[in-house]
């Protein structure tokens, strides 16, 4: 099975929980420059995963801003890039959806061809994502989507991602049962009967 898997920004890889807001409130620590900040730090199930990946397809991400300062050569290369979808313009807030689907549109679209003109047959393209904002969309398109729910949250949305894991350790044994799936469900539908 030969796959392109696309990592939706650096959420799913750099665990940025508190990277933000640590300091803000110690005037010394702003002033001071970088002490009392937190860095932001490669998950640990990250590369071992992308290692993993690397044997059966490509590794891509749909790019969001620049990786953590010194630390990108910490990842394995990423095949391709491709722009994340806008963030919603100044339209009245009922817009938002919409915007936000149309812009998810555009990005799917650019994977799609970044694909294509790779010329090589690919079986499976794979969409990870911390949220399932765009999942509807790519399985619209036959793509797999692949939740990565690291804080086990509920999903409050109408959207059913392929899967959803909780490490992204878990990735290449459930593509491998999807896969195995797949292939039970083709030899389970009768042979097209010729014409008579």
């Amino acid at each position: 099975m030969t796959i392109s898997v696309w990592f939706d920004g650096d959420e799913t890889l750099w665990d940025r929980r508190g990277y933000m807001l640590t300091g803000l409130l110690e005037q010394g620590a702003r002033a001071g420059g970088r002490s009392g900040e937190r860095e932001p730090e490669l998950f640990a199930d990250v590369l071992p995963t992308m290692v993993g990946l690397s044997e059966t397809g490509t590794v891509n991400l749909i790019d969001y801003a620049p990786m953590p300062e010194g630390h990108e050569c910490l990842l394995p290369p990423f095949k391709a890039r491709v722009d994340g979808p806008h963030a919603p313009s100044n339209a009245a807030p009922e817009l938002h959806t919409t915007e936000n689907h149309l812009n998810w549109i555009e990005t799917l679209d650019r994977i799609e061809s970044v694909v294509a003109e790779t010329g090589k047959p690919v079986d499976h393209i794979v969409l990870i994502s911390n949220n399932v904002a765009a999942f509807d969309l790519a399985a619209e398109r036959g793509w797999l989507t692949v939740w990565l729910n690291r804080d086990r949250v509920a999903n409050l949305s109408d959207v059913m991602p392929s899967a959803e894991i909780h490490s992204l350790l878990d990735l290449p044994e459930v593509l491998e049962a999807i896969e195995e799936a797949r292939a039970a469900v083709a030899d389970l539908d009768p042979e097209p009967t010729a014409p008579a």
